[in-house]
């Protein structure tokens, strides 16, 4: 037999992150990269859509879809080599069975090349996923066929032709496989059938020159095929046709065209008159529409419509039965045919029944029964493989009563009840975990009555009724722990009444009312249902007076002013509460002006538009009381600050910026560059640190991030993702400071979903979880080794969880409500040490936040409001010692930044405002003196202050350009401390000493961040601890010793975690050992 691999009855034909030179603007989109494939696969440009589908990421839930393609596309370029490999790989990382289609590519591979075991292998193996699919069976089939194995390979073809009558190729070789056993009239069937459906079919021509031979001297020898064990019984008709009586001129035929085939085809089909039926494979299902033809007096149309294939050798004695032909297809094969050829005698949920199979796209789309041309009954709605994807029961035609609907996988998705086609009762859709996701009440089509959804993993999540199709009454929405989310109330489908959302403590969030839909009255948004976050009064939609938003230190973050319900002006704040911009409007809401201010709250440039274009602006100056007017009609443009130091760079062309914009620190360095075309950002954005490290590339396209997006921590790349119009989509991946991959996972509308793989830093798998719509559902982690250690399916987890980690090494204890922690955590090593203690709130850690280091003493102890730090911040040395504390609100870095020696003294002190290093930064030797005073204004070193011969400080010496090289001396003349600043942060050496002049504590620095040894001392000059950094990471071996210099603890990190062996000593003698991997404790030795 010839290659039958394109006889596959199928329509289609390195990961993404791999490229070395990146498309920044690619805009990952699965159907679009599928498409152009698609693309490239009819215009036989192969290698184009085997490249455009290997960007299909292995997170993407199509991966396999891309990899199924691939492997057709590179069988079509005839790249065996290839083929063979890319198929060899997805079996042995064990992909086919969660794609079940590519068994059939690859043992029909193995089938084209003769290796018949090895196809057989994976033919069996496939069977057990795709028993339903004619498309795999029928390669199956012919693999049988192959091998000389007829009656295996008539077996699965019966099957294969139940399951699908439209397999035409299918319904050709079994009635070759007949004739060649003696079954003359059982192949006769079979090959009408073939012409029945394919008249112009590849087989065409061969079935109509098999079926013109003599029956009398043809196909003489019988075989040891059985096709049916009872039925079948054509014993008369086979004494006719051997006996060639159809062939002699006393028989009358019907048509024009004299030859073999319509003689002895009109014998075989007017037999079915007159057979007695019994169970056979091919009575009962190649007897129906035979004898329905005959019946309805359309063979003589048949007869010339079967001939179609070989119209150009019979020309004129087919075209002159175009007539007929036309009305046998109009009349009767559009009309009657179908509904007698897909019959079918089979197992139909529990019982025999006569069924219809009817198509979609050529393939087995729904099977049920049929009366009077009409669908009565319960249907069976079928998958792409043939499996079952929905329950359906129909009458009259029309969808009727219960409607069950199932994925691939076979979960149910969906029920409906219906009545005369139309939604009449409850509908429900299910998650792919099994669980409830939405049930909703119809009426006649339109929604009626209460309607819920519920979360991922269990319990309600929101309840609203509807009237008539209309949103009506209170949209009641719940936490997965049954508290709150929020109240919405609804009238004649528009929001009328209060309007309330609380967050997971069940405090308010946002507080106001509507009226026909529009915000009416007092608007209140809070950070904890007390401090303000926003406020406004409106009126059916429009701000009276202003509104305010507030940074959570309680300063305005802006506040906008507005006249007859129009903006009429805005004022920015930064966080310390001046001004940093202010807008004006004119009564057409068009930006009139936009004023720039400096953390001083002082002017220095201003812009001015006119009809929304910019027109002019006027830069202000710290030596000139005047501003200077800039023209714009030059196109470059310049922003600078009162001191003259450079802003912002850019183009502007008819009053919209235009080409490259770049805007600065105040220390000079870069702080963002971006393209604007016609006043839209668009193409490559780049954003750094002010150390002048990246922190981020991105792409624009009409003002909206499209493309790839990297996250960069102090320049080296963190983490990569896709924007597609302002939403991330698509596969994202995260890393270790090496490089090394530690987060592959998919993302969908800024949700990750599907699934999410970590790595440990080995490379070796840690954990894979599961999401639906951003929940995670399941959970499997594995250990140090590779082994599986636990296995967590959240749906509806309620109660106390406790697993095991690392052969016991640590236990964790938590408390989960419908699959979301709720209560208390507490993890332990092996020992009973705790490890960490807090407690979740639906998900969020709320109150006091302890975690201990592998010492057993307090690392960490914060407290957090709602998931986020709100409060005092402590950290703690490996030892225990006090080393940092903070000042958070929600999440912000506000007040207050201490960091200690080890005897409890301040090392230095600063104020944080949002983040940014606001006001005096003070730095004190180990008796709690001060010893340098530095300035900071929203980041930028402004001046400092060195100790004087008294004791106290020198005058403040201004860093205009952020620079200074650092001595500070007691007023014996030695020095308390060295330290060098390049634009703003610490550059090089810092050391401290006391005034004996012994170094207390010296650190190195690069651009701002610890680079190599820092090292704290004793009083007595010996080393309390010795740190190794790189990149502001811990990296390497930190030492802690005695004050005696005895060894205390010695531990091993990597990449910013623990990793490797951490020693501890009690008088200097090894008494116990703890091993890491990836932050994680897996060993303890004593």
């Amino acid at each position: 037999m010839k290659n039958l691999f394109l006889s596959l009855l199928i329509i289609g034909c390195s990961n993404v992150f791999s490229q070395s030179k990146r498309d920044y603007s690619f805009a990952y989109s699965t159907d679009s990269i599928i498409s152009t494939a698609f693309g490239y696969y009819q215009k036989e440009q192969y290698s184009n859509a085997i490249t455009e589908f290997k960007k299909i990421a292995k997170t993407d839930p199509k991966y396999l879809v891309a990899q199924y393609e691939i492997a057709l596309a590179l069988f079509a370029d005839n790249k065996k080599e290839e083929l063979l490999n890319h198929l060899e790989t997805l079996y042995k990382e064990d992909k086919m069975k969660d794609y079940p289609s590519l068994y059939t590519l690859f043992g029909t591979y193995y089938s084209d090349e003769k290796e018949y075991d090895k196809a057989e292998k994976i033919f069996n193996e496939g069977a057990q996923y795709l028993s339903n699919s004619s498309n795999f069976l029928y390669n199956q089939a012919i693999l049988y066929l192959r091998k000389e194995d007829n009656q295996k390979s008539a077996d699965i073809l019966k099957k294969a032709i139940t399951i699908n009558p439209n397999l035409a190729s299918g319904h050709y070789f079994l009635g070759t496989i007949a004739l060649e056993n003696g079954n003359i009239v059982e192949g006769s069937m079979a090959l009408l059938s073939y012409l029945a459906i394919a008249p112009n079919g590849k087989f065409a021509q061969e079935a109509i020159l098999k079926l013109n031979k003599k029956f009398g001297e043809n196909y003489l020898t019988k075989g040891n095929v059985v096709f049916s064990k009872s039925g079948d019984n054509y014993e008369e008709l086979v004494t006719i046709l051997r006996n060639q009586l159809p062939l002699r001129k006393a028989y009358k035929l019907k048509t024009d065209i004299d030859d073999v085939i319509m003689r002895q085809m009109q014998a075989v089909m007017e037999y079915s008159l007159e057979h007695k039926m019994g169970n056979g494979f091919f009575e009962t299902t190649y007897m129906p529409w035979i004898k329905d033809v005959v019946i309805k007096k359309q063979f003589v149309g048949f007869s010339y419509y079967m001939l179609i294939g070989l119209e150009e050798q019979l020309g004129k004695e087919i075209s002159k039965h175009k007539k007929e032909i036309t009305t046998f297809y109009e009349k009767y094969y559009m009309v009657d045919f179908w509904n007698q050829f897909a019959k079918r005698n089979v197992e139909h949920f529990g019982k025999t029944e006569e069924v219809v199979v009817y198509l979609n796209d050529g393939k087995p789309f729904i099977l049920g029964p049929v009366v009077n041309n009409k669908k009565e009954g319960k249907f069976k709605l079928l998958g792409e493989n043939g499996n079952i994807e929905g329950e359906l029961n129909l009458k009259n035609d029309e969808l009727d009563g219960l409607q069950k609907y199932f994925d691939e996988k076979g979960n149910l998705e969906m029920e409906k009840m219906y009545a005369a086609g139309k939604l009449n009762g409850e509908k429900k859709e299910y998650y792919s975990n099994g669980n409830i996701s939405v049930i909703e009440n119809y009426k006649d089509d339109v929604l009626h009555g209460l309607s819920s959804t519920f979360h991922v993993n269990g319990g309600k999540n929101c309840e609203l009724n509807f009237t008539n199709g209309e949103r009506d009454g209170a949209l009641t929405c719940y936490y997965p722990n049954g508290t709150k989310s929020s109240v919405i109330t609804y009238a004649n489908g528009e929001l009328n009444g209060s309007y309330i959302l609380y967050n997971e403590l069940g405090d308010i969030t946002v507080s106001t009312t509507y009226k026909n839909g529009e915000i009416d009255g007092k608007y209140m948004q809070y950070f904890d249902g007390k401090i303000l976050k926003a406020e406004g009064n409106y009126a059916n939609g429009k701000i009276l007076g202003s509104y305010k938003k507030y940074y959570s230190n309680n300063k305005l973050e802006f506040e906008s002013f507005y006249t007859n319900g129009k903006i009429s002006k805005t004022i920015n704040y930064f966080y310390n509460g001046l001004t940093s911009s202010e807008l004006l409007f004119n009564d057409k809401e068009e930006l009139e002006s936009y004023s720039y201010f400096n953390p001083k709250g002082e002017k220095y440039f201003e812009e001015k538009y006119k009809g929304g274009e910019l027109k002019s602006g006027l830069q202000y100056s710290a030596t000139n009381p005047k501003p200077v007017e800039i023209n714009l009609t030059k196109k470059a443009f310049t922003i600078s600050s009162l001191e003259n130091n450079k802003q912002i760079t850019g183009f502007f062309e008819k009053g919209k910026k235009t080409g490259e914009w770049n805007y600065f620190f105040t220390n000079g360095n870069l702080k963002y560059k971006e393209s604007y075309s016609n006043g839209n950002q668009t193409g490559l954005a780049y954003a750094y640190n002010n150390r002048g490290q990246l922190r981020s590339i991105s792409n624009y396209e009409n003002d909206a991030l499209n493309g790839v997006y990297e996250i960069y921590d102090s320049g080296i790349l963190n983490e990569v993702s896709y924007y597609s119009n302002g939403t991330q989509n698509g596969p994202y991946q995260t890393f270790y400071a090496d490089g090394t991959l530690k987060v592959d996972g998919f993302i969908v509308d800024n949700e990750v979903n599907y699934s999410k793989t970590t790595y440990r830093q080995s490379g070796k798998l840690s954990q894979i979880s599961k999401f639906i719509e951003g929940e995670i559902i399941y959970t499997e982690s594995y250990d140090s080794n590779g082994k599986k250690e636990f296995e967590l399916d959240y749906k509806n987890k309620t109660g106390k969880v406790n697993l095991n980690l690392s052969n016991g090494a640590t236990t964790q204890e938590f408390e989960m409500v419908n699959g979301n922690y709720n209560g208390k955590f507490t993890s332990k090593d092996k020992l009973g040490n705790i490890i960490s203690d807090f407690q979740y709130v639906n998900g969020r850690i709320n109150n006091n936040y302890k975690h201990y280091s592998p010492y057993g003493t307090l690392m960490f102890e914060r407290n957090y409001y709602c998931g986020l730090i709100n409060g005092i911040d402590s950290q703690y040395d490996l030892v225990g010692n006090l080393r940092i504390t903070s000042e958070y609100s929600f999440g912000n870095e506000n007040g207050k930044t201490i960091r200690y020696y080890h005897n409890k003294a301040k090392m230095f002190e600063y104020n944080e405002l949002d983040g940014l290093t606001d006001g005096e930064y003070i730095y004190y030797n180990q008796k709690g003196e001060p010893i340098l005073k530095v300035d900071y204004e929203s980041n930028a070193l402004v001046s400092y202050a060195t100790l004087n011969k008294t004791g106290g400080f020198s005058e403040k010496i201004k860093t205009p350009t952020e620079s200074a090289d650092i001595t500070s001396t007691y007023s014996n003349g030695k020095t308390a401390i060295k330290v060098n600043f390049v634009k703003g942060v610490p550059h090089g050496k810092l050391s401290v000493f006391n005034a004996e002049g012994k170094v207390e504590y010296e650190a190195n620095y690069k651009n701002g961040l610890f680079e190599g040894e820092r090292t704290e001392y004793y009083t007595n000059g010996k080393v309390y601890k010795k740190e190794n950094l790189k990149n502001g990471d811990f990296e390497g071996t930190h030492t802690y010793f005695k004050e005696d210099g005895k060894p205390w603890l010695t531990a091993n990190y990597k990449n910013d975690e623990l990793h490797g062996d951490l020693l501890i000593y009690t008088n200097g003698v090894l008494t116990l050992t703890k091993k890491y991997d990836s932050d994680e404790l897996v060993e303890i030795i004593k």
